[in-house]
Order: structure tokens, then sequence, then C-alpha cells
């Protein structure tokens, strides 16, 4: 700028100056809330030079990232803030371009818009939208709800679906999240599952075969179902499947039915089609047949027909049927087994004669025996267990000695050499004698095929009938002895006197054994024996079993009045706390002096005796002193259960409440029970919106704890898979306590727990009370570690209306202080704003308008604001120190002065003050000192300053440098030039100004106001300026009435000019005030004025009446600063005819003017010239008198010899 007004000071101009080009002449910007919008323009000018200059935006929320340029061709960056504005917000501005071309406003406007995505569908902007894209496109709905734009743009004016949207995307599977929240936001239905069959029924053979069910959808969205089976006959193609599996709203599940896994027969699987929410079973029945089918169905006929056999050998020992019933269908039985297995019909024809043989019938066992005779002499190793059959049967045939003794000791030597098959040792228990006096010795053979993994029940029975025999022989209770008798108890052959030594054994045990209880229990229900049931009892208490599966032994014990250690406590251990039953007197009388019981059992029977303290008073006195203990310490230990809650609240009355135990309640009193019965369902996530933390809390069969304090709460529940569920799995919420019966108390012993601070917190705020005790509950809930973001803002604001409703400044400045702009909305941070103005917090406030701009702030308290800050800088010097930042130290003068960006933040503030027409004389002040920007805004503030008396010399000086630089022209630019020309501050910028209005009017013909004349004379007496100065003769030449010194100076300087060769045309006109050299006389001008480096040539032709000239080309001398003239002689009714080319630097040559000038009648011929007198003699001779034209022609001769005779050269 500096260097532009030197040249115009020193007479360099430039003839034409370029124009400034702009690639947008308006800035039209659509921006989304919330976001930032970067664009670009680019500056030249129209000689594609390099052009130098400034920019200025009007609103600080459009920031420039260059604010000067340089080069030829210039792009400006810049951004529009929009992070802080609503939808429908409007910004009009402009951009002011001040150059060494001129000056050019850019106007702006920026709209923004509600935020929006562009999807496939078009813009979407709103959960009705969304939710018809994710109908459309899954994939790409899930995509947008995952990214970080959802929220600003879908949830914009649904900010009460935040807290619900930010918990379900902690699922782990994000489809389920979004699926979630659309049927929390009631923008869909849960998707039900059904399938076409729930019972198959198939015959299979050799080959398998593939079928399917039909799987059906009842709505558009996400589910996972996931598909298994119990049988490995069943071959599931697929395990989980998919919502976008499905063709429409169905979905094939195909499966193969495997006949390598199944053997003939019936078979019965099942098929699980599985959701979160949906378990359906489908049954799969599946009849086998194969090539082995009829042998193994002829081997299982064959089985069942041999257990029947058994069964009824045994009923028949067991005096349970007849002899004659007993052989008759075991006879019918063998027949049936014999026609279907003939390769053993030997072994059942021996089962047969025995039969025959027990039935008196030895004629039929006989015929059956005798052909055995030989087929059996050649025995092998491998029919051993039939010849010994054989021999067993003929001694018992023919019941002689000598069978007898052969047949024992051919069986007892191959069982104990060759085959220790247990058929052998039953053979040996009716033929050998050594069984008959020795009971112990044929239960310990028995014991032996036992441990050798003989479990036949004959010989189960053998032994039982020992033990019924003589109990004495049952003196331990091992696996053994535990697996015959309870063998026998199952069959009901069980003898008392066996069973009370059995009751005998068990009770000396030392420990529980499943098979032990089960036999006692099958012991008590036949005899019942007092002694069984406190066995019983005793080995449930020894082997801690406390299921509620045994409460009924531990309750008939307590009838019994049996008399065990710990039978009362583990009789309150084994009972359902759910069941609506009366505890008997005695269990009650125990535990006045018992109290072993653990704690959550004792509150149960605490609570127990509360319900009933109407029906038995007595007891409820005398359990008094021990239930207040007992709720003491439970609540210490902050434990709650249902029991325990109404423990507390029959124990905890106010006036027994004391500091230490209030201090305690609200652990206990905002615990509330969920029960949910979905198994799939592992936990709960509770998220308070006045927390930004979420707690969880895991399922135990089906049931947690949690804490539920304001109405904000909001559940979650979480499968296996870490999937969130908000809406569409149900859960039953029990509230153990009631907060509001403690809440005042906790409240008088000054109780500062976090949970009731924000309960109480709420309910205040929902009554709207805004008194000094909910002011300091506030407070104190502000000082509640992991509050959310918005709470703690919500909390702040609320004290600070209620600090300055109530004129408690100090405290006021402290929230003040403590709040976060970023945290706010715009209302919201205007008004803090104005209110750290009204309490003189400068810095701050000065802080939030340098972010956040000035619109929407009450102007007053803007004016209050910058006038205190500019009196601090310009009267006080240092200001109080509330008004600083205490952790910077230095005053706010340092750090007004030091912060250049402060500094472009209050001149903003001040010249937005000012556009809207409230100022005052410091604001103007510091304006006048500071502000840059267009022409006609440092006039504007010039004009208000001069009202004011400021001394305004920096501004003038700055507005006349810029006016020169941008070579702006403004019309009261006079008024601002003459104040600046009376304090003659700075001289070059008066030469410029006066040099540079001087050209205008001389080369441009620009008006030149008349109050700079009389200065361009003045400052020609102290310095040389030709500009000034033709400008000034240009000026005079125009007046009519020209005289004294004013006539003197023009004559003198005209003169002056045409001796040095610089005749310019307007001379001419001073003929009228003073004589002029008779060369200007007689000649006629021509004048172009254009660019002085380009060249300029006249065409031209003389004509008169009588001839035609050919046009002549000449160059146009440069008289001045592109003033280019043409002097000719011309005579009467001559025509000269010209144009005029002129031709650019580049060579370019263009015809510019054409003209045609005639000498004729109205020259004026009055004065005495032989220029006078030649045209007089042509218009004489054009007129045809002849004797003017002789009269004319004999003075002009006689005057030229007078002049030649008496004038001589020098």
């Amino acid at each position: 700028m500096k260097e532009k007004v030197d040249r115009l000071a020193n007479g360099i101009f430039e003839y034409e100056t370029p124009r400034i080009i702009v690639s947008q002449e308006e800035l039209e910007i659509s921006i989304i809330s919330g976001n930032t919008y970067s664009g670009s323009f680019t500056i030249k000018n129209s000689n594609d030079t390099k052009i130098k200059g400034v920019l200025y935006s009007s609103n600080k929320l459009l920031e420039l990232e260059q604010t000067r340029f340089t080069e030829s061709l210039n792009t400006i960056q810049y951004q529009f803030n929009g992070r802080y504005m609503s939808p429908g917000d409007s910004v009009k501005g402009v951009v002011s371009i001040v150059s060494d071309c001129g000056e050019l406003q850019i106007p702006f406007t920026a709209n923004l818009e509600p935020p929006y995505y562009n999807s496939s569908m078009g813009k979407i902007k709103d959960l009705f939208q969304f939710t018809n894209l994710a109908k459309a496109d899954w994939s790409e709905a899930l995509k947008i709800f995952k990214s970080e734009e959802f929220i600003p743009i879908f949830l914009l004016y649904e900010k009460k679906y935040i807290q619900l949207y930010e918990n379900l995307l902690k699922s782990r599977s994000s489809s389920q999240a979004m699926e979630e929240f659309l049927i929390a936001v009631h923008k869909k239905l849960r998707i039900n599952i059904s399938v076409d069959k729930l019972l198959l029924n198939y015959q299979i053979e050799k080959e398998g075969f593939k079928d399917k069910l039909t799987l059906t959808k009842d709505n558009w969205g996400y589910t996972d179902i996931r598909v298994s089976t119990d049988s490995s006959f069943i071959e599931l193609e697929h395990k989980l499947i998919w919502s976008d599996n499905f063709v429409g709203n169905t979905y094939p599940l195909e499966f193969i039915v495997n006949p390598e896994k199944l053997k003939p027969g019936n078979h019965c699987g099942r098929i699980y089609i599985k959701t979160v929410h949906q378990t359906i079973v489908v049954e799969v029945n599946c009849k086998c047949r194969n090539s082995e089918f009829t042998t193994d169905y002829n081997r299982r006929k064959i089985k069942d027909a041999l257990i029947k056999i058994e069964k009824n050998y045994l009923d028949f020992r067991m005096n349970r049927i007849s002899i004659s019933k007993y052989v008759l269908e075991n006879i019918e039985l063998l027949d049936h087994v014999m026609a279907l297995d003939e390769k053993k019909r030997e072994e059942y024809q021996l089962l047969k004669a025995h039969l025959h043989i027990i039935s008196d019938k030895d004629t039929l066992a006989k015929e059956i025996l005798e052909p055995y005779k030989e087929k059996l002499e050649g025995i092998s190793e491998s029919g051993i267990i039939s010849y010994c059959g054989y021999l067993y049967l003929e001694a018992l045939l023919y019941k002689e000695e000598a069978y007898i003794e052969t047949a024992r000791i051919h069986i007892r030597d191959l069982y104990e050499t060759s085959c220790d098959n247990w058929r052998l040792l039953w053979f040996l228990l009716y033929i050998d004698k050594r069984y008959d006096n020795n009971k112990g010795l044929k239960l310990e053979d028995i014991k032996k095929e036992y441990k050798k993994g003989c479990h036949s029940p004959a010989l189960y029975f053998e032994a039982v009938t020992i033990f019924n025999e003589d109990p004495a022989l049952l003196y331990e209770l091992g696996s053994y002895e535990l697996q015959v008798l309870h063998w026998g108890l199952k069959q009901d052959f069980l003898n008392k006197d066996a069973a009370l030594q059995f009751t005998y054994l068990a009770s000396k045990r030392k420990g529980f054994h499943r098979l032990v209880h089960e036999c006692l229990g099958l012991i008590y229900e036949k005899y019942k024996l007092k002694d069984a049931l406190s066995a019983i009892c005793g080995l449930l208490i020894k082997g801690h079993q406390r299921s509620n599966i045994y409460f009924r032994w531990f309750k008939l014990g307590v009838e019994e009045q049996l008399r065990i250690t710990e039978l009362y406590e583990y009789y309150m251990y084994s009972m359902n706390e759910d069941e609506d039953m009366i505890l008997p007197q005695p269990v009650l009388l125990y535990f006045i002096y018992n109290s072993n019981l653990h704690d959550r059992k004792k509150a149960f029977l605490y609570a127990y005796v509360i319900k009933n303290k109407e029906v038995n008073p007595a007891i409820y006195r005398t359990y008094l002193k021990q239930m207040e203990q007992f709720t003491l310490k439970q609540l210490a230990s902050h434990n709650i259960s249902s029991s325990l809650a109404v423990l507390y609240e029959e124990i905890l009355i106010q006036e027994a409440i004391t500091p230490e135990i209030a201090k305690e309640l609200p652990f206990i009193m905002y615990k509330q029970e969920i029960y949910c019965n979905n198994p799939n369902i592992k936990g709960v996530f509770v998220s308070h919106k006045e927390m930004d933390s979420e707690v969880y809390a895991p399922f135990v069969n089906g049931t947690a704890q949690i804490d539920i304090y304001t109405e904000s709460a909001e559940l979650y529940l979480v499968d296996g898979y870490d999937n969130r569920y908000f809406t569409t799995i149900d859960y039953t919420l029990n509230k153990l306590m009631r907060p509001e019966e403690f809440a005042n108390i906790c409240v008088e012993w000054d109780v500062s727990h976090p949970m009731l601070l924000l309960n109480l917190s709420e309910k205040v705020q929902f009554y709207q009370k805004a008194d000094i005790k909910y002011i300091e509950l506030r407070k104190r809930v502000l000082q509640i570690p992991g509050l959310s973001k918005e709470y703690y803002k919500e909390n702040i604001l609320t004290l600070i209306d209620f600090y300055y409703d109530y004129y408690e400044g100090e405290l006021l400045e402290a929230y003040l202080l403590e709040i976060d702009f970023k945290d706010l909305g715009k209302e919201e941070r205007n008004k803090i704003i104005e209110l750290c103005i009204i309490r003189d917090l400068y810095q701050k406030a000065m802080a939030g308008l340098k972010e956040y701009g000035f619109e929407g702030v009450a102007l007053n308290r803007l004016i209050k604001l910058c006038s205190r800050v500019l009196q601090n800088i310009y009267h006080d010097g240092a200001y109080s120190s509330r008004s600083l930042d205490i952790n910077q130290g230095n005053t706010m003068e340092n750090w007004l002065i030091s912060n250049k960006e402060t500094e472009d933040v209050l001149g903003n503030l001040c010249y937005y003050i000012f556009q809207n027409g409230k100022y005052n004389e410091d604001i103007l002040h510091y304006m006048v000192t500071h502000f840059y920007g267009t022409t006609e805004e440092m006039f504007n503030i010039w004009k208000a300053a001069t009202a004011f008396e400021i001394d305004t010399l920096e501004l003038e000086e700055r507005i006349l440098m810029q006016v020169l630089f941008s070579e702006s022209y403004l019309v009261d630019t006079l008024s601002v030039f003459m104040d600046y020309y009376k304090k003659g501050y700075n001289h070059k910028i008066i030469r410029a100004f006066l040099s540079y209005s001087g050209y205008m009017y001389l080369i441009k013909d620009r008006f030149i106001q008349p109050e700079l004349l009389p200065i361009m004379k003045r400052e020609l007496t102290y310095e040389e300026n030709d500009i000034c100065l033709l400008a000034l003769l240009k000026e005079y030449a125009k007046q009519d009435n020209l005289e004294g010194k004013d006539l003197e100076f023009a004559e003198i300087n005209v003169l002056k000019y045409i001796k040095k060769g610089v005749i310019l045309p307007f001379f001419k006109d001073f003929e009228k005030h003073f004589l002029l050299p008779a060369q200007l006389n007689n000649k006629f001008f021509i004048e172009y004025i254009t660019d002085p480096r380009h060249k300029v040539n006249i065409h031209y032709q003389i004509e008169d009446q009588n001839n035609e000239e050919e046009f002549i080309t000449e160059t146009m001398p440069n008289i001045y600063m592109g003033i280019h003239v043409k002097e000719f002689i011309v005579f009467y009714n001559e025509r000269v005819q010209y144009y005029i080319t002129e031709e650019n630097q580049d060579g370019q040559v263009n015809i510019t003017e054409s003209v045609e000038v005639k000498l004729g009648e109205d020259m004026e011929l009055d004065e005495d010239t032989r220029f006078n007198h030649l045209n007089f003699m042509l218009m004489a001779m054009d007129m045809k008198d002849e004797k003017t034209m002789i009269e004319s022609i004999e003075s002009y001769i006689k005057k030229g010899y007078v002049i030649s005779k008496i004038f001589k050269p020098l």
C-alpha cells in the first residue's frame, strides 16, 4: 500500500486500472447444521497481472484462510462454521476485497439445513425415512446405524432416544442392536418364527433321504435362528440362519435322515429351532426297517421273554405267584423263545426241564434230559454252562446223593478252574451242602461274583434271602451290600429285621450317600421306623444336603421331635421360602436360643416372625432384640432381600435411626429384584441418564438385584452372546423397599450418598421447587463423580439461574467460571455470556464470543463488555483480578494486547456494536486506532468519531491510503482529506491525494471538488507538481471571470508551458482572458487521450472545394501523460477529415475515432492577423464579393510591406 502511495506522490500513474475479476459474484452456501463447509473462490484482474490486496469477512462464522493476496491468480479458501447453529438458521454477510485494482464486495448467504444422509433412496433425515431404508436395504441402513452420523442426523429431534441408542450399540451384533432399537422406538414389530410342521413321521429302510421344514417369519427385520438336534440320525444342513437367508418371509430348513445312524426299530428325535425369544421343538419319529430288522426284532423278543422268565422266577421265589402259574407262563415263554432261536434250543429245553422237575413232572423232565446224556459226553468248554445245568437238573431230578455229589464235584471243578460264570455258582448254591450250614460263605461267594461284575437279580435274591434270615450277617454297608439291599427294598423283599440292621449301620456312616438315603427312604415308607427317619435326617445333615427335595424328611424329623443336632437349621435351609407355610412352634422356640442359621435363612425366619406378630406376639417380643441386632449387622453389610426388606421396614423406625444407620440406608433402599424366565438371558445392564456409566448385574436362577434410583433408569437384558434387549424380552421388577419412607430421614442426617442425592434431586425438580434446600442439594449433586455431561450441565445452569435471581454474586461467578461453553446450546451459551459480562468475568465472556460469535447476545451487554475492557486498556491499566484467568496470572491489559486473536475479537465486537447503532467514545476511540475494513466502513467510523470530537488522525491516514491504494472513488473522501490536511501530518499522503485527484480530473475528466483547488495552488508554492498545476489550469480555463492573482497565475503558467512546447488544447480557452501567442490563434487542435504506452497515429486529409488530397498519416505526439495532440492550420471552407488508430503494447491496432472538421462561416475574423486576412479574402471570393476581396488584398499587401520595413530581425 505504501509503495503505491509513493508512486502517486511522485506522479506515477496507471492510465487504466484493471478490473477485479472473481470466480463467484455471490457465495451461496448450503450447509448441514453442526458441520463446517469449506469452499474457495479466485481473485485476479482483467489484465492477468499481479494484484495485491486484503480481504475482510463481515461475519466471523465465515473465516478466510488467508486475508492477503499478491499473485496474478489468487485462490482464497474459506470455511463456514455451522457447528453451533441450528437447522433453519440463515446467515448473510459480505466478503470485502480491497486491492490495488479497486474494491469489491462478494455477498454470501449461508442456509443451515437439517442434517441428512445421502442413501440409495436419496436424502434421509429422520427415523421414519431411516426405517424405510432398513426395510428396503438392511445392510446399508446398518452401516448408517453404526456411523457417527446417526445421532446428529436421525436423533436431532429425538434426543430422548440417544441413551437407548448408545446402550444398544454395545451389543456384539450390530444388526441385533438396530433391530431392538427400531422396535423400541415403535418403528417395527418383533419377528416371530413359525414352522409348517411340528411332527414328522418316517419309515426308512436302506436309503437315507432329505426333507425340509418351512420356516416363516411374520415381519421384516433381523433375527438369528439357531438350529440343533438331539439325535445323530438327523443331519442338519445349516445350524445358524439369519433373516437375510429368507426368501421373502420363508426359509427351507433342510435336513437328512441318515439310516446308518439307526438301528432297526422305532426312533424318536427332536429338531430345536431357537431364537432368543422362541424355542420351537419339532418331533421326528422314524421307524427303521432293513435286512437285519427281522433278526434284531426276534432278538428283542427273545430278550423280552427271557426277562419275563427271570421276573416270574423271582416272583415265584418271593411267593408272589403260585408254582402253577409260574410253570405255565414260563413254559409258554420258552416255547415261544425256542421258536425264534433254534441255536439255543437245547439251553431253553434245560430250563423247561427245570420247570417240569419243580412241578413234579419227572417223566416230562426225563424225556428232555435223556437225549442230552449222549450229546454232553464230549462236551466242549463252550458248553460248560449247559453241561453244568444238565448235571444240576439230573441231581435235582433223582435226588440221590451220588448224583448230587457228582454234580457238585464236576460243577465246582469247572467253576474254579475253567468257567467262573455266575450260573455255575447258582447251581452250587443248591447242591453244595457247605452253603447250607455256612450262610456267611454263601454271601462271600456271591459278593465275589458281584465284584467280578455280576449284577444278576437271581444272586441278589439269594443274598437278600440270607440277610432276611440272619440280619447279623449284615455288618457293613459296602457297595455290594448297598446294591443288594437296594434291590431287595425296591422289590419289597427286605424284612423288618434286616431293615433295622441296615438302619443301624446307615446311621453310623459319616457322610451322605445317595443309595443309602434312597434305601432308608424305602425302609421308612414301608415300616415307618423312627430310627430310619433319624438316620435319614442325620445323614442329610452330615452330607450338608439342604436342597428343597429333602425338606419332607426334615419336616418329618421336626414333627417326630427327633433329637438331632442342626435338625432345625436344616429344616430351615431346605424349606422353600416361596411357600406359604406355617413354621411349627418348636422351630420358633428353638431359634430363640440357637441362632446358627446363615444370614439368608435367618432373615427369612425373622421376617416370618414379624409377619405373624399379631398371631404370636410373645414370640415377636422374644425375638425383637436379636432381630434388631441382626438387622443392623445386615444393613452395615449392605445386604438386601425380600426378607431383609421386611426387617428393615419393621426395625428401622424413625426414632431408631442414628446418623450411622442413615448413612447406610441408601445402599439398600433403592434395590429392586428383577426376574426373567428366559433361559437365554444371562444378566442386565442398568443405565441412568444422570450417570455416564452403566452397572451390570448377572442373573442367578433368573434373578438379579439392581439399583433403580431415578425414573430415567433403563434396563438392558443381555444374552449369552452379549446382545442387548430393551423391550422384546419380558421381565418383572419387584421393589424391595419403599425408599420414600427413608429418604427424608437420610436428608435430616445429612447423608450424601449419590443415589439418594440423585433421587431427591429428581423429585424436587419434578415439583419445581427452587428454595435454598433445593439449591444446596444441587450443589451436592455436582460433587458426585461420574455424572453425565448433560446432567452436570443441567445442574450448573439451575444453580446459575438461582444465584442470579437471588443476587448471590460470588457463588454465581464460581459456577459461571466452571461451566464449559461447548456443552451448551445456542440460547444457553448466549445467556451465560451475558451473565459473565454482568458479573465482570470479561475474559471468559471474550473467550465465548471469540469461539461462538456475537449473534444473539444482548447488545447492551456487549456494550458493557466492550466499554469495560477498553476502559481498562485506556484508563485503568489493570482491572480487577476477578476478570482474569487465575491460572494465567497476567493482567487483562497484557492479555488483551498480547493476544492477537483476542484483539481481532475485540475489534469485530466494537464494529458489531457500531453497526447496530450503539456505541460510545471508548468504542469509537478503539476503532479509530485499530479498525481495518472497507473504505466505506472506515468512513462511517470516522464520521461518528468526529461527532465525538475524537482525534481521528490515524483513521484518516488509513482511509486516505486505502483510497489511494484501491483508487476507489468516494464522494465523502474530500471531507476526510480536508480534516487530515489541516493537521498536515504526512505530506506524502497529501501530495499523493492531490496528484491523484488532479490526474483523474485532467486525464479522466472526473469531477474535482472546488475545495481542492486552493489547496493545490497553495501546495504549488512549496513544490512543483505538473499534474496539479495542469489540473488547476484546466479548471481555470473553464471559468468566465478569471481575475486577479488567479488570472496572473494562469497567464504565467500557460505561457511557461507553451514556451516549453507543452501545448494543450484547453490553453486556447484562455484567449478570452489574456493574449495568447499567434501560433495558438491560427491553429486547430485535435486531442486524443489514452494509455501513454500506446502509439497513436492520425490519418487525415485536408479538402477544399476544388480538390481532394490523399490521407496523410502522422504519429500524434504524447504531449503529457497520454494526452496526444495534433495541430492544423485550416483555411476558410477547407475540411479536415481524419481517423485515429491506436496500437497497444502487443502490436494490436484499433481505429478508435473518425471525425470531419470544416472551417466555415462561424469563423471569428475580428483579430487582425495574416491568417484572418487570408480567410477573409477566401470568404469574399466564395461570396463573389470582388470589391471586398480586392480591398482585402490591398490591405494584406500594405500591412505586409509596412511590417517588413518597420520590424527588422534581431
